[in-house]
């Protein structure tokens, strides 16, 4: 009897509550797991979309990151060039902007790219500076900044040894190149009215031109000139010198004093100490 007058309840009654406890809990599991993993997504994506808010400026984001993102373009020696057998970047900027790095106490990342989107590719944060044979330009100067400058060059005619070209009217009278977007292009469209005036990204094809007869001229920096009419591979000589007394500086964003102040500072260190000669007399002896 004792038995009979047991509850009435079923016999699996309690493995029924355990198992809608069982499946209550686990709700309340995935949802906890759903807030968890939510939160997380809008840290982690909020870190993405600003990802500026931790740093106070440019020099306070770079030097946290331990990174300077440089662009510059290729080749254009002796100011930057690649190296046939290492396969690394050289020359006189790339030895200042390690020299630079070094002061700010970080490491480099390189980009190359054409010279003319240099310019927009600091403004807009994809690049942290460029370093380029970048002459320093009241129109340059509008939308970024430059620090100190670093080297003062004159544009230089190329052309090939057999050539008559001597003087600026010769000029007028030739099919000339320069490379977009450079103070050797714009001097050009200032200055003379040539029979043709073409400019190109790639100064080894255009110097190429010039060999080729493809071009009378190449109107580029005195440095670039000497380094190729110096080249024996080449049949080319510098016909004069235009002197146009144009500065050299890192091109950076604007609005950035403390990068600038940075930067400043670590040329004039680079001069000071010798460094910056030792650069040169490697690079144009």
């Amino acid at each position: 009897m004792a038995d009979d007058s047991v509850s009435s309840q079923p016999a699996d009654s309690g493995a029924s509550l355990k198992k809608k406890g069982g499946k209550k809990n686990m709700m309340i599991i995935a949802a906890v797991v759903v807030i968890v993993v939510a939160l997380v997504a809008v840290v982690v994506l909020g870190g993405f979309l600003n990802p500026e808010e931790e740093y106070d400026n440019a020099l306070d984001r770079i030097q946290s990151k331990g990174k300077l993102v440089v662009g510059t373009q290729v080749p254009y020696p002796p100011f930057e060039n690649i190296n046939a057998t290492t396969d690394e970047l050289e020359g006189i900027d790339i030895e200042i902007m390690q020299y630079v790095a070094a002061k700010l106490n970080v490491t480099i990342q390189w980009r190359t790219m054409d010279f003319d989107p240099l310019f927009a590719a600091v403004q807009t944060g994809q690049l942290d500076c460029a370093i380029s044979s970048i002459t320093i330009t009241e129109a340059r100067d509008e939308v970024n900044d430059f620090t100190i400058p670093y080297y003062v060059a004159n544009q230089a005619v190329l052309v090939k040894n057999d050539s008559t070209i001597a003087t600026l009217e010769d000029l007028n009278d030739s099919d000339l190149a320069t490379q977009t977007g450079t103070t050797g292009q714009w001097w050009v469209e200032e200055n003379l009215d040539p029979v043709t005036h073409v400019h190109l990204a790639d100064v080894p094809a255009t110097v190429l031109g010039v060999e080729n007869g493809q071009y009378d001229a190449f109107i580029v920096d005195t440095p670039v000139a000497n380094k190729y009419a110096n080249d024996t591979n080449y049949d080319l000589k510098v016909a004069f010198v235009i002197y146009t007394l144009e500065s050299y500086g890192i091109l950076i964003p604007d609005d950035e004093p403390e990068l600038k102040a940075a930067m400043d500072a670590a040329i004039a260190e680079m001069i000071a100490d010798g460094t910056l000669a030792e650069i040169m007399d490697k690079w144009l002896l």
